[in-house]
């Protein structure tokens, strides 16, 4: 596992929003947005049973996450490579999305749920991090 160094901690942390890449079974690349947050030098990642992010993950574990910020003098970016080494679902999977949305649009519970949604937590560790800027 590779160490999420403090720069890298504070941008998961942050109300930031990061890239992130599965692989879809055909092999080509599928990117989406999320929300995120650093739990225990891993790294989590909330979405719906039934989307494509889940169908992706059962199939390859592998992903990469990117963020980036512009400043006067230029950019800061951070690519991490990881692998999802943990899936939680149930209770524990809806109250990270409460505490997702509290996080990035300051509401809890999350207000976008379906009838019958089912959420997961995606637990990633990083195996590679490169900071830029």
């Amino acid at each position: 596992m590779a160490e999420l160094p403090e720069v890298a901690r504070k941008a998961l942390e942050g109300k930031n929003f990061w890239h992130l890449a599965t692989v879809n079974p055909d092999g080509s690349p599928q990117s989406t947005t999320v929300w995120i947050d650093a739990r225990d030098g891993k790294i989590i990642v909330n979405t719906a049973l039934g989307r494509k992010k889940p169908r992706n993950l059962a199939n390859d574990p592998r992903v990469a996450l990117s963020w980036h910020e512009t400043t006067d003098g230029g950019y800061h970016s951070i690519s991490i490579q990881g692998r999802v080494v943990d899936t939680i679902t149930g209770p524990d999977a809806e109250k990270d999305i409460d505490d997702l949305a509290q996080k990035y649009i300051g509401q809890s519970p999350y207000p976008w749920r379906s009838p019958g949604e089912q959420r997961v937590t995606y637990v990633i560790e990083p195996t590679s991090v490169a900071v830029m800027g």
